[in-house]
């Protein structure tokens, strides 16, 4: 008997807040919702400039999450797909 894997949505990274803008109205218009995160790293950032707060979006289909949309740099962005 095999196991049942959780559906987890899709997660993209872009680069610019801008990005995240286009692409919730983009989705409004085709009659999702779309929801603003934050979300925050606990990892210490010792870098210059280093902010562990990240912008998102979740967008929405009823009560379910069909995909996640977070702004970060390429490089951190290993977990995601690639940039939009």
């Amino acid at each position: 008997m095999g196991r049942i894997k959780a559906a987890t949505p899709p997660m993209y990274c872009v680069p610019k807040r801008s990005d995240l803008s286009l692409i919730g109205s983009a989705f409004e218009a085709a009659g999702f919702r779309c929801v603003r995160i934050h979300t925050e790293c606990e990892a210490e950032h010792r870098a210059k400039g280093g902010d562990p707060r990240r912008h998102g979006m979740l967008v929405l289909d009823g009560d379910r999450v069909i995909l996640e949309i977070i702004r970060s740099k390429k490089a951190e962005c290993k977990t995601a797909r690639p940039a939009v």
